[in-house]
């Protein structure tokens, strides 16, 4: 018969290498979903951007709707004539008051605040200076092929999402005025 002292530990050491593989083999899980979950949170993120943006861009549309002329368009402020919008969508100072105005969307953050997006619109042209008009979505009850002269707005949206996200749309839309 063995005594315990003549034991090497043996086991011991076989127990300890499986106990260092499992644990690994859990730390490596871990890490895994950690990555899946920031990955899902950076794709919420990213399409509840572009939904303030395409929203604020409705928005757009909406106010373009109710115009009747064009004498609030002018070099500054957030409805500019054609060829006067920021050049760089990507600079900060585009999206302050003083080049873009503030709209509220219909969504909500996580801590129940109102998500809000920025927008200016721009003057395009009129669709007789357009060589594809197939490209600007006509107001209600216009049509192309009537041969009216539909004057074209540039409106750009940019939306933020929860996390910071941004997203910036560019869309045409034309109106009879």
């Amino acid at each position: 018969m063995r005594t315990i002292k003549s034991q090497s530990g043996a086991v011991l050491m076989v127990s300890l290498i499986i106990l260092l593989i499992l644990t690994l083999i859990g730390i490596s899980g871990a890490r895994s979903i950690l990555m899946s979950e920031r990955m899902t949170f950076a794709s919420r993120d990213a399409k509840v951007a572009l939904e303030v943006a395409e929203s604020v861009a409705r928005r757009g549309e909406d106010y373009i709707e109710t115009l009747t002329n064009l004498d609030d368009f002018g070099t500054t402020g957030w409805r500019r004539t054609a060829g006067d919008g920021p050049d760089d969508l990507f600079d900060g100072s585009t999206w302050t008051d003083t080049n873009s105005v503030e709209q509220e969307v219909s969504m909500e953050g996580v801590d129940g605040e109102v998500l809000t997006g920025r927008m200016f619109i721009e003057l395009a042209g009129l669709t007789e200076d357009d060589t594809n008009i197939t490209d600007v979505d006509l107001s209600a009850g216009s049509n192309a092929s009537d041969g009216v002269n539909i004057q074209v707005f540039k409106i750009v949206s940019r939306g933020v999402g929860i996390g910071g996200t941004e997203r910036i749309i560019i869309t045409l839309y034309g109106k009879e005025i």
